[in-house]
Formats: structure tokens, C-alpha cells, sequence
């Protein structure tokens, strides 16, 4: 199986797998998950299945705004380009911007070589004894590229609930004892996702992401109470490769 096969595989389970109380909609070929937390709903969207023609993509994008709109949530759609390639035209088409496009990186554990970090940096695994005061700064990190956009970060209520997922490891990182940069990783039937990997933009080129994203790949390297064996996964995705929204 190659990584991009791979990726979709991850996908599907990923959305099987997901939490009692999270609403899943099938919309054509889009699949979104809407979870109700304490005072917020959020939502996430993705391209899972088929082939899809503009038709379809117009009118299953449509019961998708219908179904956000009712739950007050923004829409979102994350899938990877290289698998549906024409569809990003037919999403602006109706009217959605292109917000970013990242490369899909993946690792496999033969592949893998560990890397020198710099000491430096200090790394915190959040859980539910965190200060409310380290779960702002994760989100307003996380959720603003480190102070590059302005818009308000998603509600610590749901980085709490994010916290309880099993095998989901969330993590701040520290730089002369302030927060720097976060780091995020969910794994599923033996893959695992690499996500959130940010640092705060007056403290970047001093490794932070780097010692993130090394831990989060070698688990056994650190003596936090990481909850799975990462490089054990069968491929590590960094990211999504392209995100539209309304």
C-alpha cells in the first residue's frame, strides 16, 4: 500500500472511530464530524470516497453548509488534492476560498532517523490537570499560526474534550519559560497523525518545532507518559495539503 492509499485508509478509520455524542454526516462523497462541547459546536469536513463530478460536489456541498449553518459552525474542508484534484476549482466556483495548501509528508519506521534537538526547549504533555492558563496559550497558538492571523481560537472547552480522546497526545513546548509552540498527534490502527506543529512567531529558528515533532515520532525518547508507541505507526502524516472554507 503506497502512503497516499495509506492516508485514506487512516481516513476511513479515523471517522469510524469516532467519539459517542459526535454527529456524523455522509454527503456524496464528503464525510464531517460536528461535536457539541460546553458552549460550542465545532466541525470538521473531508473528501473520503469516489470519484466525484462537479454535480455532485455542488449539491452535497450544499446539505453541508445547511448542516453547519443550523449548528452556528464554520465550514471547513480538508482532503488531499492529489487524490481529488479537480475538485478545488468546483469548491471556488461555489464559493468557498482556498485558505491553505501544505505538502502530505509521511514516515515510515525503516525510514525514520532520529535527529538532534536543542535542549533549550522545554515540552509539556497537556492532560487533564493543566492550567487554564496552559490550555489558552496551546489554543491561541495553535489556532492563530503562532500570531500570524487574527481570529479568535477555537474555546479551551474543546481542547478539553480533544484531550480525552485515547491514543491522542497534545503537547506545549516551553522557551525561557514561556509558552512557545504546540505540537499534536492522533493514532489510529497503527498510523498516526502529526498535526498543530506551530511555534509563536517571535520564537521561531531555535528548534522548537523540531524537538515537537521528534518526540511526537519517538516516544521512548522522552520520559513524558506518552500513550502510544508512535514509531510504531505504519506511516506518520505531518499534514493536510490543502484546506477550503466559506
Amino acid at each position: 500500500m503506497n502512503d497516499t492509499d495509506r492516508f485514506q485508509t487512516w481516513q476511513r478509520d479515523t471517522l469510524a472511530g469516532h467519539d459517542d455524542g459526535v454527529e456524523m454526516l455522509s454527503a456524496g462523497p464528503f464525510r464531517a464530524l460536528l461535536s457539541a462541547g460546553d458552549g460550542a459546536t465545532t466541525g470538521w469536513a473531508t473528501l473520503i470516497d469516489g470519484a466525484p463530478t462537479e454535480a455532485e460536489t455542488t449539491k452535497s456541498l450544499t446539505k453541508l453548509r445547511t448542516a453547519f449553518k443550523k449548528h452556528k459552525v464554520a465550514l471547513e474542508i480538508e482532503y488531499n488534492e492529489t487524490v481529488f484534484p479537480k475538485v478545488g476549482h468546483w469548491l471556488e466556483a461555489a464559493g468557498l476560498k482556498l485558505r491553505e495548501r501544505n505538502p502530505l509528508m509521511s514516515c515510515r519506521p525503516d525510514s525514520f532517523k532520529p535527529f538532534a534537538t536543542p535542549d533549550e526547549v522545554h515540552l509539556t504533555q497537556l492532560s487533564a490537570g493543566a492550567t487554564p492558563a496552559e490550555l489558552e496559550a496551546f489554543q491561541a497558538i495553535r489556532w492563530t499560526d503562532g500570531g500570524e492571523l487574527d481570529r479568535v481560537p477555537q474555546p479551551v472547552e474543546r481542547l478539553r474534550a480533544d484531550m480525552a480522546r485515547p491514543n491522542s497526545v497534545f503537547l506545549l513546548a516551553w522557551l525561557e519559560w514561556e509558552p512557545a509552540g504546540t505540537g499534536v498527534s492522533h493514532a489510529v490502527k497503527g498510523a498516526a497523525e502529526i498535526v498543530g506543529v506551530v511555534t509563536r512567531k517571535d520564537r521561531r529558528r531555535r528548534g522548537v518545532a523540531v524537538r515537537e515533532a521528534r518526540l511526537l515520532a519517538v516516544w521512548r525518547e522522552s520520559h513524558l507518559p506518552l500513550r502510544r508507541p508512535l514509531d510504531r505507526a505504519l506511516s506518520l502524516t505531518f499534514q493536510w495539503p490543502r484546506r477550503s472554507s466559506d
